[in-house]
């Protein structure tokens, strides 16, 4: 439910990939209208790019039998538009029918789906922007329901509105129960994906590992992290980044992805799965993939702690220097949020 953060580049390059046309994967299952990558579009209407005749269909006809509307009725020329903002109700249900969609309907058969690729042949990060990407389909299904636009300016409206509601106008009570809706479909999702015991993770961990645990396991995270080889292999790889010949060709978005997706693949595979040994075998989890997945479903209930939001942000930060992300115009909310998340963490 958050915008796409950095560390969660996957939904930064889906949203980007989208607004170039690309589709995610409701569209193999929706009507055309609803697979356009227009940022206009409604899952209701024709939209003006569209050949297709806007039509209106009774609830007690059959599927063949269609009402054309004439051009020039206001259901024909309707344009929906999002909410200003939003109230307890409207954010309560956006989250139960996202939910709905990862744990019991199309969103639950696509990770299932997922979960059946053998990992010497889809590399986790590769998997895990395809469950990403499945969750902000979801997500997009949702939300356009309500007027949003289905391509990254909607996310970021949504996302946007969440935040303010539940940060200004939410009891803490409140703020937890949005918490607790969020790591329940996060966990979900990496139960699905990466099919997950978890009978064996409520026998050994409780669901979740202990403050204490939690701290210790994000200070070695975060210590590895800002090791000499790991920020020189981010800075060596951002330099090999190919620079366009012609300057009006630049796209700076495309520059800035490449890099948060060095951060992920540098993070993953040479810190999280690399290493002498691999920091998940180190931390007690396992080994590949699925250790990983385990360390984000445990790890999950502790997200919000402020010493391990501290950790993250030390390290974070130097990682970001290392690939050459401008700080200084980039202190947006979400910014200062994603420093103090580790690449690849929670979307609750």
């Amino acid at each position: 439910s958050r915008p796409p953060l950095p560390q969660q580049q996957s939904l930064f390059d889906c949203g980007r990939r989208m607004n170039k046309g690309d589709h995610c994967w409701l569209s193999s299952q929706l009507p055309s209208s609803l697979s356009s990558s227009s940022s206009s579009f409604s899952p209701f209407v024709a939209t003006s790019n569209m050949t297709m005749t806007p039509t209106i269909r009774s609830f007690s006809s059959s599927s063949q039998q269609q009402q054309q509307l004439p051009p020039d009725d206001p259901q024909a020329q309707f344009k929906p538009s999002p909410p200003t903002k939003l109230n307890l109700d409207m954010a309560q249900g956006i989250q139960n029918a996202n939910r709905l969609i990862i744990q019991h309907g199309v969103g639950k058969q696509r990770l299932q789906l997922l979960s059946q690729t053998d990992d010497t042949s889809l590399p986790l990060t590769v998997k895990w922007q395809r469950m990403m990407e499945i969750y902000l389909g979801a997500q997009l299904h949702v939300i356009a329901s309500l007027g949003y636009s289905t391509d990254e300016s909607g996310i970021m409206t949504y996302t946007r509105q969440l935040a303010q509601f539940i940060g200004h106008e939410c009891t803490p009570e409140q703020q937890e129960m949005f918490r607790t809706m969020g790591r329940s479909t996060w966990r979900s999702m990496l139960v699905l994906a990466f099919d997950l015991d978890t009978q064996m993770i409520e026998e050994q961990y409780g669901n979740e590992v202990s403050i204490v645990d939690a701290r210790n396991m994000v200070h070695k995270v975060a210590s590895r992290l800002i090791e000499p080889k790991i920020l020189e292999e981010v800075m060596k790889r951002v330099s090999q980044i190919p620079i366009s010949s012609t300057s009006s060709k630049h796209d700076p978005d495309e520059e800035v992805g490449l890099k948060h997706s060095i951060i992920q693949d540098v993070v993953v595979n040479h810190v999280y799965l690399g290493g002498d040994p691999p920091l998940v075998e180190e931390l007690g989890l396992g080994s590949g993939p699925k250790a990983y997945a385990l360390m984000q479903y445990v790890m999950s209930y502790h997200e919000h702690d402020p010493l391990c939001t501290q950790y993250t942000s030390s390290s974070m930060v130097k990682i970001w220097k290392a690939a050459g992300l401008d700080l200084g115009n980039n202190q947006s909310d979400g910014t200062i949020a994603a420093l103090g998340k580790l690449p690849m963490s929670t979307i609750c």
